[in-house]
């Protein structure tokens, strides 16, 4: 049964994801909902491009190609597949979720459900372990991901469990306030997002989505490495805001 009264598009954002974007999870999305989904290229050094034109064409009434030639970092790259879906005028909420799919399909499709259920401005997933839910995250990951947490909700109050899980959606209204100008950061950029809605009063009116089901995927870009870059941008965003 497809699902979603609203008009919903979705992006993905890609770069060199031709060993981990799932096909399958595509179709499930075009089969059990009623999103329109844009593929979104970030100068991809492999054959992530013809792979998703080749998706897009063979499901061309609901699949859409964004390709931006240079590799911008996935913050510049939702950034702009947000302005661009804003600029169609024709959906009701736009959302972003990770091309690996380690929220899956069926939880994306849990989320669309939701937004025709309620009232909230913008939904996105969060990875709180709770009785009966599976969520799968490396151990080292989960502890990055804690600490940078209780910083963020320390200095911005944000109250916020999850601000890192790459799956959101929000309203057309919302998204043109978040991402109203590019963003400071490469990894924390969903955390200026949250700042963002805050400053306007509009952070109350989302909904964090417990997820009952998210996987680690192997070849994830987020490492040892990547969480000194992290700290260095939570001391940008803390001069910043």
């Amino acid at each position: 049964m497809l699902l979603s009264m609203q008009k919903i598009a979705i992006i993905i954002p890609c770069y060199n994801e031709e060993k981990r974007l799932q096909e399958k999870a595509l179709l499930h999305l075009l089969e059990h909902t009623t999103v329109d989904i844009f593929l979104a290229n970030d100068g991809s050094k492999d054959n992530t491009l013809p792979i998703i034109e080749k998706f897009s064409a063979l499901n061309s009434e609901r699949c859409f190609v964004f390709h931006y030639p240079q590799n911008q970092g996935k913050a510049n790259t939702v950034f702009k597949s947000v302005n661009e879906v804003l600029a169609k005028n024709e959906y009701d909420f736009i959302g972003y979720f990770d091309a690996d799919f380690s929220t899956p399909a069926s939880e994306i499709t849990r989320m669309t459900k939701e937004l025709n259920k309620n009232e909230a401005s913008f939904i996105f997933g969060s990875r709180v372990l709770l009785l009966n839910s599976n969520i799968q995250r490396k151990y080292y990951r989960h502890i990055i991901g804690r600490v940078i947490v209780t910083f963020i909700n320390l200095k911005f109050r944000l109250g916020i469990y999850d601000t890192q899980c790459g799956a959101k959606i929000f309203s057309k209204q919302t998204a043109a306030v978040a991402f109203n100008k590019e963003f400071s950061t490469s990894w924390l950029f969903d955390v200026e997002v949250f700042i963002r809605l805050r400053k306007e009063n509009l952070l109350l009116l989302g909904q964090e989505f417990p997820l009952k089901e998210w996987k680690d995927i192997e070849g994830s870009k987020l490492g040892f490495k990547t969480s000194f870059k992290i700290l260095k941008e939570l001391y940008l965003l803390i001069k910043k805001y």
